[in-house]
């Protein structure tokens, strides 16, 4: 009797800390996805509709909005609406859409031209942020926001349509320094 109960409290002990593991990593990857990864600020250049080349970096003193969509999302699509006051609204902020699907170069032109969004919209040539081997990290989904600090840190990143109540809340945690 006495060695089942031994064995049953190693099992328990055993089982209390795989949890608290498991709780530790789950924190670990949430605030992870939170911040910019490996601690850095984010490093990415891109090729802009009109042919410049953008470095994220040279944004730096600024806070920016990175907005990563697809042309052929209508998610995307929508977030252009809200996307649009937000612009207006908030100067402080550099806005930067990044198109980020498979042949994104051929078609973010036609995009643009469409859609006509109030912000500098570009493409990173080389397949890195698509394939989540950007600074950026993954992308699960489109659209997501990724907002960056004056200093170019990843500070806050949400996925789905925003409302504009939910962009000036983004806007405003940089602002706060979170």
């Amino acid at each position: 009797m006495a060695g089942r109960s031994l064995t049953s409290l190693c099992i328990l002990s055993s089982l209390f800390v795989a949890m608290g593991c498991a709780e530790a990593a789950s924190q670990h990857e949430e605030a992870k996805s939170s911040w910019s990864a490996k601690g850095r600020p984010i490093e990415l250049g891109l090729r802009t509709v009109d042919g410049r080349w953008l470095e994220v970096r040279d944004l730096r003193g600024k806070p920016v909005l990175l907005f990563i969509f697809a042309t052929f999302d209508t998610g995307s699509q929508a977030a252009l609406k809200p996307l649009r006051r937000f612009v207006d609204q908030h100067e402080e902020i550099e806005v930067i859409g990044i198109a980020a699907q498979p042949r994104a170069a051929q078609l973010v032109e036609a995009w643009d031209h469409a859609l006509d969004p109030p912000f500098t919209v570009g493409v990173e040539p080389y397949g890195r942020v698509e394939n989540g081997e950007s600074s950026l990290g993954k992308i699960e989904s489109v659209p997501t926001y990724i907002v960056l600090d004056a200093a170019g840190y990843e500070r806050q990143r949400v996925t789905g349509l925003q409302t504009g109540r939910q962009l000036a809340e983004l806007a405003a945690s940089v602002g706060k320094g979170k």
